[in-house]
């Protein structure tokens, strides 16, 4: 009887090693991109298409406004054009941003959000004639949170698609002027 017992607690044992084990690889396998390997019966599976996009005007560096990041290893200031600033149907936040280096150098570029899938596009460049420079084939790529991406990841969570808050807060330029602290007079409606 004692062995029986003993045997069956191996077996049960065995058992939930084997359980954690496959949970673990399926845990292993998730990430942000693709949650999940396949689509469920009977669920058509969503295709995303992007909207066609226009440059914006080349923004006025008067009128641009200071993002406020709180990291203590910015090198760089951040500054937005509220007049680029545009949610699309597609779910895209697009906007034009500078950063300025301490020495006084400035990029401006052209960028868009897709909030779903944590990517970002940079669609043009500014050159020195202000004006843009559209990149021929510009590609989605995964925000991440590395030292010269950082300043993306945080306008994607806490400005732009609001990530703790995503369910319950439609995404609208108006919001996000609010959450970036742009007063409502710099707005400057299309």
């Amino acid at each position: 009887m004692k062995q029986m017992k003993s045997n069956s607690i191996g077996v049960k044992l065995l058992l939930a090693v084997l359980l954690l084990n496959t949970l673990y690889a399926q845990a292993a396998k998730w990430s942000y991109r693709d949650p999940h390997d396949v689509v469920p019966k009977g669920v058509e599976e969503y295709e995303w298409v992007e909207e066609r996009v226009e440059l914006p005007a080349y923004p006025e560096r008067e009128k641009m406004v200071r993002i406020e990041f709180d990291r203590p290893d910015q090198r760089f200031e951040y500054f937005i054009d509220p007049k680029s600033l545009s949610v699309g149907e597609d779910g895209v936040v697009r906007y034009v941003l500078m950063l300025r280096s301490p020495s006084g150098s400035e990029n401006i570029m052209f960028e868009g959000i897709r909030c779903s899938k944590r990517d970002y596009k940079t669609f043009a460049f500014g050159t020195a004639k202000d004006t843009f420079r559209q990149l021929r084939n510009p590609a989605w790529k995964e925000i991440t949170q590395t030292s010269n991406n950082w300043f993306r990841h945080d306008l994607w969570k806490h400005y732009f698609c609001f990530a703790e808050e995503r369910l319950s807060t439609a995404i609208t330029r108006e919001s996000i002027l609010r959450r970036l602290n742009i007063p409502t007079s710099q707005w400057l409606q299309k």
